[in-house]
C-alpha cells in the first residue's frame, strides 16, 4: 500500500511535500495533477477569503492508497463533504469509519490538530470537497450551538477535538454536484469555486444554528432524526403521510412540521423530494438503465411529466439531459 503523508494549512504551501511524495505536477499553486500509475485525476486548492480555503479532489485510484493527514499547529476546522461513487474509509484515533453519500453520511467535521487516514476505493471515483476554516471564525459559534453534547452525541468539543458525522443537506449536495461539470482549467473556475465555498459555509452555519433554535429536547431531536432516516431509507417508495411521520415521532402534526423544518431546513415532503431527485440523478447517470422510463418506475413514479417537473425544480435540467443509456 502506498502511504502518503501531508498536513493542511490555509495557504497552498502545504501541497509542496504532497507533490514531491507522489511525483505529481503542480500548476499555478492550485492544481495538482496526479501520476496515472497511482491515481488518475487531480485536486484543486485555493484561498477563498481570510480564514477560509477550499480543496476539491477528483480522482480514481489505481493502487491501494493510505492518505494520512498529520496533525499540525495550524488551528483549523475541516468541513469535509464526500460524494464519491463508493464508500471510503476514514480512520481517526485507530477507529475506522465509513463515509460517503451512498450511506447518507457524506459530511464529516474534523479538527486539524488530530490525525486521520483516508483510504479511497480502488477503481472508483473519489469526489470530495473540504473547507478549511480558521478556528477563530467558528470556535465561539460552535461552542454556543454545540454547548450541550446531548444535542448530538457525535459532536465532541474540547481543546483537542471536534468531530462528527452527518448527512449532506440537499442544498449543499446540489452546489457540490455543479462542480462535477466544471473544468478546473477554465479561467472562471477559481471564481466559481470560491462562490461555492462561501455558500457551503453559509449553509453549514444556518443548518447547525437550527439545532438550538428548534426548541426540541433530546428525545424530540432523536425522534426527528429517526423520521429523517426513515425517509432516506425509503426513497424508492412514496412519501408517507405527515400524520404517519408525526406519529412515529410522537408529536402533533403542527409541532412535527415546525421542528423538522428548523432542524433539517425543509418541510418533510420537500426534504423527501429533494433527496429523491438526488437519487434520481445518481440513477440517471449510472449507465444501468435502458430508458428513462425504467428509472421512473424504479423510483415509483408513473407520470413522466411530473417526474420531469420535480427533477427540473431541483437540478434545473431535464432528466433527458443527464441520462446515460446502458450500453
Amino acid at each position: 500500500m502506498k502511504k502518503i503523508n501531508h498536513i493542511y494549512s490555509l495557504t497552498p504551501d502545504w501541497q509542496d511535500d504532497l507533490v514531491k511524495d507522489m511525483g505529481a505536477q503542480f500548476l499555478d499553486n492550485k492544481i495538482v495533477l496526479f501520476p496515472d500509475e497511482l491515481v488518475s485525476g487531480h485536486s484543486y486548492f485555493t484561498e477563498v477569503t481570510e480564514g477560509v480555503s477550499i480543496l476539491l479532489i477528483d480522482y480514481i485510484s489505481a493502487v491501494p492508497l493510505e492518505i494520512n493527514r498529520l496533525k499540525s499547529d495550524n488551528e483549523l476546522y475541516i468541513i469535509q463533504y464526500d460524494l464519491s461513487d463508493e464508500v471510503n474509509l476514514l480512520k481517526i484515533d485507530d477507529i475506522t469509519h465509513k463515509i460517503g453519500y451512498s450511506i447518507n453520511l457524506g459530511l464529516a467535521v474534523l479538527n486539524n490538530q488530530t490525525d486521520n487516514s483516508f483510504r479511497p476505493v480502488i477503481g472508483k471515483r473519489t469526489f470530495a470537497l473540504r473547507l478549511l476554516v480558521d478556528k477563530k471564525l467558528l470556535t465561539e459559534y460552535l461552542k454556543k450551538n454545540f454547548r450541550d453534547e446531548k444535542i448530538n452525541k457525535k459532536i465532541k468539543i474540547g481543546k483537542q477535538m471536534l468531530f462528527f458525522y452527518d448527512h449532506i443537506d440537499s442544498n449543499s449536495k446540489l452546489l457540490i454536484h455543479t462542480l462535477r461539470d466544471k473544468s478546473v482549467f477554465d479561467a472562471s473556475f477559481e471564481y466559481y469555486i470560491k462562490g461555492i465555498a462561501l455558500r457551503l459555509l453559509a449553509n453549514f452555519i444556518t443548518r447547525y444554528s437550527s439545532l438550538n433554535q428548534g426548541h426540541a429536547n433530546l428525545k424530540e431531536n432523536e425522534a426527528l432524526v429517526q423520521t429523517k432516516n426513515y425517509l432516506l431509507d425509503n426513497l424508492y417508495g412514496e412519501f408517507p403521510s405527515i400524520l404517519f411521520l408525526s406519529e412515529m415521532a410522537g408529536m402533533s402534526v403542527a409541532k412535527y412540521n415546525t421542528l423538522f423544518k428548523k432542524l433539517f431546513i425543509y418541510p418533510p415532503n420537500q426534504f423527501f423530494i429533494r433527496e429523491k431527485m438526488m437519487l434520481a440523478n445518481k440513477l440517471l447517470t449510472s449507465g444501468s438503465f435502458a430508458s428513462i422510463t425504467e428509472v421512473l418506475y424504479q423510483l415509483n413514479y408513473s407520470k413522466l411529466r411530473y417526474f420531469t417537473e420535480k427533477y427540473f425544480e431541483i437540478h434545473e435540467r431535464k432528466p433527458s439531459e443527464d441520462f446515460i443509456k446502458m450500453e
